[in-house]
């Protein structure tokens, strides 16, 4: 009898494995019994891939394009997860301009400041949704005047004959300033030496802090930036109720309330959520409230007023 080689032994006994693997997988392939024949969703076979409507969202020009990404587009980013819709930024050059970017359907909501919503509710099909909560969890901010830390002046009456800076035409800031705290001192826009409107707050500040301009008008949240820093606060406005995030008049409601459930649960107490919006803007650190057209109300008498801006 001819002995087989090694070799021979080999082959013949990876050949018997292939075959029994081969009949395992043919069996396993053929047995339905285990399988789920459910159908899977779209969201369940794609996961984070899943296709969403795409919500763009505008943001006005208070500050520089960079500053306006690094602290909002972290908001959509926590709408596209916590909602089931993806949401985008869309920047504008001016304060008018994301009003057009609603009014021609590029964008479905914007934060818009005090002062523009009061005068673009007037015209436009948008409604308020939410505002924001200051440090207090209290649903207002203010407007502020400030100076050089080093600067001789001490009240808003020794504004006479000064340079005042103030940013956007639009911006609540500058109108307080011209329409309300100016006329209780007895002062006119006309009693100064100049008035020039910047696109940015924070540009209202360097330009005070570079002796360019003898006082500006800026939101509170970007003053405090400036605390211990050169800076001095001069006058602080009453309580105004915060910039709203508002959406179009006809944006499916499906979605506005999603974006409601989304940003209202956000409760920095909590500190995971602390850790959501870390990298926020600091006007939305502490979360959102509901916004109603009538909070707003009571701030018509600065949008009349701004009818004879100088």
């Amino acid at each position: 009898m001819q002995m087989k080689s090694p070799f021979a032994i080999l082959i013949s006994g990876l050949s018997l494995l292939f075959i029994a693997l081969s009949a395992l997988i043919y069996r396993s392939i053929m047995d339905i019994s285990s399988v789920d024949t459910a159908v899977p969703s779209l969201a369940e076979s794609n996961g984070d891939r899943a296709v969403k409507d795409t919500v763009y969202v505008g943001v006005i020009s208070r500050f520089s394009p960079n500053l306006i990404y690094e602290g909002y587009q972290p908001i959509m980013d926590y709408l596209s997860d916590a909602t089931p819709y993806q949401f985008a930024l869309r920047l504008s050059s001016s304060y008018e301009e994301t009003i057009s970017q609603l009014d021609r359907g590029d964008i479905q909501a914007a934060f818009l400041g005090t002062f523009l919503y009061l005068q673009a509710r007037q015209s436009h099909p948008i409604k308020c949704l939410l505002k924001p909560l200051n440090s207090q969890f209290q649903p207002y901010f203010h407007s502020v005047l400030v100076t050089r830390a080093d600067s001789p002046i001490q009240s808003i009456a020794d504004l006479a004959g000064k340079r005042l800076a103030l940013p956007s035409p639009l911006s609540f800031s500058g109108n307080w300033v011209l329409k309300v705290a100016l006329q209780e001192h007895g002062l006119r826009a006309s009693d100064l030496d100049s008035v020039h409107y910047f696109g940015f707050h924070h540009t209202v500040i360097y330009e005070v802090l570079r002796g360019n301009f003898d006082a500006g008008a800026v939101k509170d949240r970007v003053a405090e930036e400036f605390t211990n820093k050169g800076i001095r606060i001069l006058a602080v406005s009453d309580p105004i109720p915060g910039s709203p995030i508002i959406v179009k008049s006809d944006l499916d409601s499906t979605i506005s309330n999603a974006m409601k459930t989304a940003l209202l649960k956000i409760d920095i107490r909590n500190p995971e959520d602390k850790k959501i919006v870390k990298n926020w803007d600091p006007e939305f650190f502490f979360g959102f409230t509901i916004a109603q057209d009538t909070d707003y109300d009571q701030m018509e008498s600065i949008l009349t007023a701004s009818e004879e801006l100088p």
